[in-house]
């Protein structure tokens, strides 16, 4: 998952010709892909002029699960391929004294908050720590 806020992603579209075209693409091989509920694997390929957002970890708090952070992972071309690829991200996130808990839209009487509150720099510190053990 990623650890905060949004992930802005600009997967590379096409191997043969401009990145902005909006017809005639060849996207390369592997990529982004994203693990559904059941943990099967399915492939994100680039929509022609647009990003790929995802949600993080923060957000899904925020929202009570409104929007959820995916577990992803992007597979390395096959063997043997020698398409250049360039993709590009920008991660988003709160400042590390931030408050983090669901939004009084989010949650209710008959909508409990699903987690406790965390500052941001808390979070992100312990997710930190858990990937690097």
């Amino acid at each position: 998952t990623d650890y905060t806020g949004f992930s802005i992603l600009w997967q590379d579209h096409n191997t043969v010709g401009p990145q902005t075209a909006r017809e005639g693409l060849c996207p390369p091989t592997g990529g982004l892909q994203v693990q559904m509920p059941d943990g099967s694997w399915t492939d994100c390929p680039p929509v022609p002029g647009a990003f790929t957002v995802n949600a993080g970890d923060l957000i899904q708090i925020w929202t009570n699960d409104v929007f959820l952070s995916n577990t992803h992972r992007v597979l390395n071309p096959p063997p043997g391929d020698r398409s250049d690829r360039i993709s590009m991200v920008f991660f988003t996130g709160p400042s590390r004294d931030t408050l983090v808990q669901a939004l009084p839209t989010c949650h209710g009487p008959d909508r409990p908050a699903r987690y406790s509150s965390i500052k941001s720099g808390d979070h992100l510190a312990r997710k930190l720590s858990a990937s690097n053990k």
